[in-house]
């Protein structure tokens, strides 16, 4: 039996382990906008779980965001970076109204795929490892565990990219998609710009000639055309602001609007940023401001991260599954690893659905093929 069978007969053997320790970190409650002293028990918990592993753990003030729970394992050269977030979308009370449960071959629960399931694997891959005795000496483990990822990482973007810029290889635990073999090998990155237009306020019966919306009205259209390459680069207007909003005999002096703007690739990113870097009134006498910027960059393979990808695929393969590669649009904290050059592996968490959603799922069935990949990737990278 090789090592990987092993480890995955282990979780399998230790599935009630694997899932009461689910059940309980689903059933707190840790809504990224709720009350700081609520969310905290989710991470504490997470906490006492990897400290009774052996991990030498901190904790860094995210602010009203929460607490970030951080910890560190083993003396090797090797340095392997665990990355999560335990805050959820789903609104403080959500658990008391559908609290964590089983259903045949699907558990379901209130950001179980997304992405507490994710870090319920980190911890049954190194139980794994430890009591198989074959946690790998020449290897040292980083986690870090987010209490403010669904609300754009405000307070932990740095922390994340610091501790990357450390480590050899990134492990993130956002969820596994619909069956075995899966893991996410690129995503989108995501710039947010805000586009302000100053003109001049005026009685709508005077033919005002400097009105701000209507420059924003062309900047908007201009940005939408143009940052366009089919559905690798799309920018979308989320929110148009002007004016009062019932009718009124009154043109507005200021106005603005917001873009979220996606692209696969570092280069298509670069073309949307040159677009609205570069925007110029159409209108004399009118202002114009661009704010922001990259939000995340796109999370990018390349030859710094062939190693990683290599074992990856053979891990896969080894265990009898197609090894399914997946981009996706939406980001993850693993853009952030990847940005700074660290070879990122995300998409980790289990199997499973509907993230961000009621019907949210994750497969039981697969959990020991999932635990036994993120092991077999600490043990062998």
């Amino acid at each position: 039996m090789s090592t990987v069978e092993k480890i995955v007969a282990y979780v399998q053997e230790h599935r009630n382990e694997y899932l009461e320790v689910l059940e309980k970190t689903v059933n707190f409650e840790s809504y990224i906008y709720g009350v700081k002293e609520i969310k905290n028990k989710c991470g504490f918990f997470l906490e006492e779980k990897f400290r009774d592993l052996g991990f030498e753990t901190w904790r860094v003030d995210g602010g009203e965001s929460g607490t970030h729970i951080c910890g560190r394992y083993g003396k090797g050269a090797k340095k392997i970076f665990l990355l999560g977030h335990y805050d959820t979308v789903f609104p403080t009370g959500t658990t008391e109204q559908r609290p964590f449960r089983i259903q045949d071959d699907k558990a379901y629960g209130p950001g179980i795929f997304d992405m507490k399931g994710g870090i319920v694997n980190f911890y049954m891959a190194v139980k794994a490892l430890k009591n198989l005795e074959c946690f790998p000496e020449n290897t040292q483990l980083t986690f870090f565990f987010s209490c403010d990822e669904e609300g754009g990482s405000l307070t932990s973007k740095h922390i994340i990219e610091e501790m990357a810029k450390e480590a050899d290889v990134c492990l993130c635990a956002e969820p596994g998609h619909k069956g075995e073999g899966y893991i996410t090998i690129e995503r989108y990155g995501r710039d947010v710009i805000t586009v302000e237009a100053k003109g001049v306020a005026a009685h709508a019966g005077n033919n005002p000639q400097i009105n701000p919306l209507v420059e924003l009205s062309r900047q908007a259209l201009y940005i939408h055309e143009n940052c366009r390459d089919d559905n690798m680069l799309y920018a979308s207007i989320v929110s148009f602001h002007g004016g009062e909003p019932g009718p009124t005999a009154a043109t507005p002096e200021a106005g603005y609007f917001i873009v979220d703007i996606r692209y696969r690739g570092e280069e298509r990113g670069k073309k949307a940023a040159e677009i609205y870097q570069s925007l110029k009134p159409t209108i004399e006498g009118m202002e114009l401001k661009v704010l922001g910027g990259v939000e995340k960059p796109a999370l990018v393979q390349g030859e710094y991260s062939k190693e990683a990808i290599d074992r990856t695929v053979a891990i896969i393969e080894e265990m009898g599954y197609e090894y399914r590669p997946v981009c996706l649009g939406g980001g993850s904290d693993g853009n952030f690893t990847s940005g700074v050059g660290c070879p990122t592996i995300d998409g980790l968490g289990p199997n499973g659905e509907f993230l961000h959603n009621p019907k949210e799922y994750i497969l039981i069935t697969t959990i020991p093929q999932r635990v036994g990949l993120v092991a077999e990737l600490i043990r062998t990278l």
